[in-house]
């Protein structure tokens, strides 16, 4: 069993997320959120240390989140420990978006290891 490395709550949200890199626009959904980052479910994941910026809505809040972002994790093949996608790290948040980030984690009953409810 693979011990996990998580510092922030998560919620687990199926949200459409627009992401881009330096030479494509891509278009995915979240499998989850946290303060921190997310995780994109996709067939083709971008390479780890790769930037993006990642543009999203989240459920009950009106706003645009517009997060630079870095790909920390990835996984090509998917596998019923670890579906396919990657895991993008928050690297460029403004103080408010990160706040409302954390709000709607914690309304979500957002927990360190998961969620059983949807958000």
């Amino acid at each position: 069993m693979v011990e996990e490395n998580r510092k922030d709550p998560r919620a687990e949200v199926r949200i459409e997320i627009q992401y881009r890199t330096g030479q494509e626009f891509l278009a995915a959904y979240t499998k989850n959120i946290s303060g921190g980052g997310l995780f994109i479910q996709t067939s083709q994941p971008l390479p780890l240390n790769q930037t993006v910026a990642l543009r999203f809505t989240l459920p009950g809040i009106n706003c645009q989140f517009e997060i630079g972002g870095l790909v920390v994790w990835a996984n090509s093949s998917p596998r019923s420990a670890f579906p396919a996608g990657m895991g993008v790290k928050f690297m460029e948040i403004t103080p408010a978006d990160s706040s409302a980030v954390a709000t709607f984690v914690k309304n979500a009953g957002g927990e360190a290891t998961g969620l059983d409810k949807k958000a």
